[in-house]
């Protein structure tokens, strides 16, 4: 084998070498990048949820003194700009006159009249209709206050004992 002098492979070192770094660089410097879009894309579906009212206990009624006042509420949680309704059902009784009964008292005697009502007022009957009732969703939770009040001067209706009603509430989105 023979070898080649010194000089002759600085000489080479000097050429070779920087042509090999610019060969390193030419696919690099020839790259081509091309781009393209897609969409992207949701439906949100209208949606509500609500939480259940706690007991609306009113507690223990005289009637000889005022009317008895009590309060309860729900969340109700919709989304955005979503219009609801709320109605209550009519129990015992009708949307208009309510009744909680008491199944230890003689039939014929055994209601016990109350109201519920949209405000503290007691002025706006709450009643079963589940048609455009004007609340729009938030996206957060919003509080609905179930105001109910028993009539004073319940005597002959209601015998000294306890009385129930159940309301169901229908969410209507």
């Amino acid at each position: 084998m023979r070898h080649l002098p010194r000089s002759l492979l600085r000489t080479l070192a000097r050429t070779v070498l920087p042509v090999g770094a610019l060969l390193t660089l030419a696919p690099s410097a020839l790259a081509v990048t091309t781009t393209t879009t897609f969409q992207v894309t949701a439906t949100v579906l209208k949606a509500c949820l609500m939480t259940t009212p706690a007991t609306l206990a009113f507690g223990s009624y005289d009637p000889s003194a005022a009317s008895l006042n009590g309060t309860t509420s729900l969340n109700v949680t919709c989304t955005f700009g979503t219009p609801y309704s709320i109605g209550l059902s009519a129990g015992g009784g009708t949307v208009a006159n309510r009744l909680m009964t008491s199944g230890s008292s003689a039939a014929g005697n055994n209601t016990l009249g109350y109201g519920l009502f949209k405000d503290s007022g007691h002025l706006t009957n709450w009643d079963d209709s589940v048609a455009g009732t004007g609340y729009t969703g938030s996206g957060l939770p919003q509080t609905q206050t179930i105001y109910g009040q028993i009539p004073t001067g319940q005597y002959a209706a209601a015998p000294a004992t306890d009385y129930t009603d159940t309301i169901t509430v229908s969410l209507t989105y």
